[in-house]
C-alpha cells in the first residue's frame, strides 16, 4: 500500500482538545510509538507514523528526523540526504513555512501529497488541520493546496520523497 493510501485511512480521525491525545486509541498508540508527546504539534509526527507503515525498511534511518516542527523536519530530511523539490508528486511529503508580513517564521505545517492536478496545484492529507485549512487543527483531513508565494499564510518550502 502506498503512503497516500495509508494516510487516507486516518482522514476524519480527531485529536482530544489541547493536543492531549487522540479520540482513536489505535492512532494514539501509533503516535506514541513515533515519540509524540502530549502538547506537541503532530502534523510531522503523523507523517512518521505513515512512513513507518509504508517503508518499514527505512524505519531506523528516518527515526528521529520527524520532530514537532514541520520546518525542522523538512531540514532534517534534506540534511539526511532526501532530495527536495518544488513540484508535487503523489506520495511526497509536503512542507510549508508560515509567512507573516513577508517574513518567514519558525512555524509551519506538513502533509503527504495525495493527488496532483498540476505543478502548482495538488491535494494533501494533513494531520493537525481543520476545515478552514489552518496549520492549527483538530483532525486529519484532505486539503486542496497550491504552490505559490504568499505575504501572509503558509508557503510551500518543498516536497520530499523518502
Amino acid at each position: 500500500m502506498n503512503i497516500a493510501d495509508i494516510a487516507r485511512k486516518d482522514i476524519g480521525k480527531k485529536e482530544k482538545p489541547g493536543n492531549t491525545g487522540f479520540q482513536d486509541k489505535e492512532l494514539e498508540a501509533r503516535m506514541k510509538s513515533v515519540g509524540w508527546q502530549v502538547g506537541w504539534a503532530w502534523c510531522a509526527g503523523i507523517q512518521e507514523a505513515w512512513a513507518w507503515e509504508a517503508f518499514p525498511e527505512k524505519k531506523e534511518a528516518i527515526k528521529g528526523l520527524f520532530v514537532p516542527s514541520a520546518v525542522n523536519t523538512f531540514r532534517n530530511l534534506t540534511r539526511a540526504g532526501y532530495v527536495s523539490s518544488m513540484i508535487p508528486t503523489v506520495g511526497a511529503f509536503v512542507y510549508w513555512q508560515r509567512i507573516q508580513d513577508g517574513n518567514a517564521l519558525w512555524q509551519g505545517h506538513a502533509g503527504v501529497v495525495s493527488k496532483v492536478v498540476s505543478d502548482t496545484e495538488f491535494y494533501s492529507i494533513e494531520g493537525n488541520t481543520n476545515s478552514a485549512g489552518s496549520r492549527e487543527g483538530d483532525s486529519v483531513q484532505e486539503k486542496h493546496r497550491f504552490v505559490k508565494k504568499v505575504d501572509d499564510g503558509l508557503q510551500v518550502i518543498g516536497f520530499v520523497i523518502l
